[in-house]
């Protein structure tokens, strides 16, 4: 089709259609409209740039599917030039284009709920039953076979250089009383 696409920006012609002569895009017209789509330009003013009306230039565009690619191809050098700026910037250590990229391009939300498989290791940490003390329950892990660790003394230091928590406590309280 772009074989008999005529040279000028715009014509208009009678294909014969009720409503009179419509508009056709030539060479010219599709390239200024490709060139005003990579600077951003919106519609309307495509259309007063090709000398006709944003429903006409909307109707040529419904025709014409040479009109929607010239504005696809513009808006991809659009695209290009904007996240290329936003790379430079996000590189250069402003956080707002790198968080803007993030979203856009790579899926990040705000405010979503995140799946996440959290094991956790409590590593040393031991879960005391209440009404135990601490001794009382290493000592029935160790006749249990679970605990293999070599026997310690009644009294466990909190703090290194405090006093020990029998001479804190009644020897009688339990833990949860």
């Amino acid at each position: 089709m772009d074989e008999e696409r005529f040279d000028a920006i715009a014509r208009r012609v009678s294909d014969g259609s009720p409503g009179g002569p419509a508009y056709r895009i030539g060479r010219r017209g599709l390239k200024i409209v490709e060139e005003l789509a990579a600077r951003g330009v919106a519609e309307a003013t495509m259309a007063k740039a090709l000398r006709m009306g944003k429903d006409a230039f909307r109707a040529a565009k419904n025709r014409d599917p040479a009109v929607q690619e010239a504005i696809d191809r513009g808006r991809a050098v659009e695209h290009d030039k904007l996240v290329g700026i936003l790379h430079e910037q996000a590189m250069a250590g402003q956080y707002v284009p790198a968080m803007f990229l993030l979203k856009t391009r790579h899926g990040y939300r705000e405010g979503e709920q995140v799946g996440v498989n959290v094991k956790i290791d409590t590593g040393g940490v031991l879960l005391v039953p209440n009404k135990m003390t601490m001794e009382e329950f290493l000592e029935a892990e160790r006749q249990a076979g679970r605990y293999a660790s070599p026997i310690r003394p009644d009294a466990v230091e909190r703090v290194p250089g405090q006093c020990a928590i029998e001479a804190v406590l009644d020897p009688e309280t339990k833990r949860g009383d």
